[in-house]
């Protein structure tokens, strides 16, 4: 159940849920489009056994305020730095999937990586209307009449779209329930402007001035296919001391923090344990 203590005021005056588990360097954990923090269900109790385990409802999304307005890459990046500031986190490994790691992207480019040990970009949209040649999202090459084909259903009727996903959904069913509802707590108009900005939003360039260790987890699937993408991201991190893609192969869905959830568990404390080692490397 809710409390005032799972809220911070942004400062732009909007109330946002977020949740901690455990004690430990921190894991800050952002969830995609129309998905709550409830996505970290299978993560959380694993994570938090030496970990201190952030989950943060960006805004318009799941228990955090919803506004017509400043749904977009810089404002949510935003919001990550206010939260870390409020908590007064330090050396944080930040995680987002989807659209959330293109905010966790866009945090450590505006926010000059501002009290972060390492980033992991979880089947990222990194550019997803690029024309370039490594990206394969469906997307691509600014294709916008097909970004309203698909969205459209969305707008028009949010709830018939959300039972329709349900319906289909290759997850077991509490989580496809928990994506149903996290869905439906988005607005359209919420995630409309977030969905257009994300696409719109070059963030694969601004990895290329990365300085901490990062990671791409990445798997092929249908409509957003980002493997191409990640394995690029990592190639282009050359002043990163450390950035690793963690290939997700089994399912091969955009879903694999779910479906996968023991892997990309493991792969996440792999990572956090290379990011330590490197620091012990240093100490001597």
């Amino acid at each position: 159940m809710a409390t005032k203590d799972n809220f911070f005021q942004t400062s732009d005056g909007l109330w946002l849920y977020y949740e901690m588990h455990g004690s430990g360097k921190p894991i800050l954990l952002l969830p995609g489009f129309g998905e709550s923090l409830k996505m970290w269900r299978h993560s959380v109790p694993v994570l938090s056994e030496g970990h201190q385990v952030i989950c943060l409802d960006l805004r318009g999304h799941g228990r955090s305020m919803k506004v017509p307005g400043g749904n977009r890459q810089v404002r949510m990046a935003q919001d990550v730095r206010e939260l870390i500031d409020h908590l007064g986190l330090q050396d944080v490994l930040l995680v987002g999937h989807s659209l959330g790691g293109a905010v966790a992207a866009t945090y450590a480019n505006t926010q000059e990586e501002h009290a972060l040990r390492g980033l992991i970009l979880v089947d990222a949209s990194l550019f997803a209307f690029s024309d370039a040649d490594w990206n394969s999202h469906k997307a691509s090459h600014y294709n916008i009449d097909g970004w309203y084909e698909r969205m459209m259903p969305y707008i028009n009727d949010p709830v018939s779209y959300a039972a329709k996903a349900r319906a289909s959904s290759p997850l077991e069913p509490e989580d496809a329930d928990n994506m149903q509802e996290s869905m439906l707590q988005i607005p359209p108009w919420v995630g409309v402007e977030y969905h257009m900005d994300t696409y719109f939003t070059d963030n694969m360039t601004p990895l290329e001035n990365r300085t901490i260790p990062v990671a791409a987890f990445v798997s092929h699937s249908a409509y957003h296919d980002a493997w191409e993408s990640g394995h690029e991201a990592v190639r282009r991190m050359t002043r990163s001391p450390l950035a690793l893609c963690y290939e997700f192969t089994e399912c091969n869905h955009h879903l694999f923090p779910l479906l996968e959830a023991d892997k990309f568990n493991r792969c996440i404390l792999d990572f956090d344990a290379k990011i330590d080692s490197l620091s012990h490397k240093d100490d001597i």
